[in-house]
């Protein structure tokens, strides 16, 4: 497990140390490890720092809709978004969010873990696109 201080992680995410500080106390997903009164980030902490950094300041969320963020999605979901593995554009979190509220909640749960996990996502995609080919093969015999 690599470890990197603060000010390794405030540069490289072009951030203020008390920006970390704060959004350490605001959202309790950051845990990092202290030694000798030191804060030390693991890469997981890194993800969600940098899915924090993407949707409050690339994409405008506010604090409290990222605290809902939290609150609805999860952690793994804003790590996601910091890996870039997520879609964070403000217009395909709301259509996902319309699509999401249709469902019934352990529907949503599970849609939710999966988008979060890429390899899950490649499979699924793969799954479609072979229902898709099968569909196209089966209506160009037909034609």
């Amino acid at each position: 497990m690599r470890l990197q201080g603060i000010a390794a992680i405030a540069e490289q995410l072009d951030l203020p140390q008390h920006v970390l500080r704060f959004w350490e106390k605001e959202f309790g997903h950051l845990r990092p490890m202290r030694r000798n009164r030191r804060r030390y980030y693991r890469a997981e902490d890194v993800e969600i720092l940098q899915g924090v950094r993407t949707l409050l300041h690339d994409r405008g969320l506010t604090l409290d809709g990222l605290r809902r963020v939290f609150q609805e999605r999860g952690p793994t979901f804003v790590r996601a978004v910091g890996r870039g593995e997520i879609a964070s554009d403000p217009l395909d979190m709301v259509a996902m969010g319309l699509a999401l509220a249709q469902l019934p909640p352990d529907r949503q749960h599970a849609l939710i873990e999966a988008l979060a996990d890429p390899a899950t996502c490649r499979a699924l995609a793969d799954q479609c696109l072979g229902q898709t080919h099968r569909a196209e093969a089966a209506h160009a015999r037909s034609a």
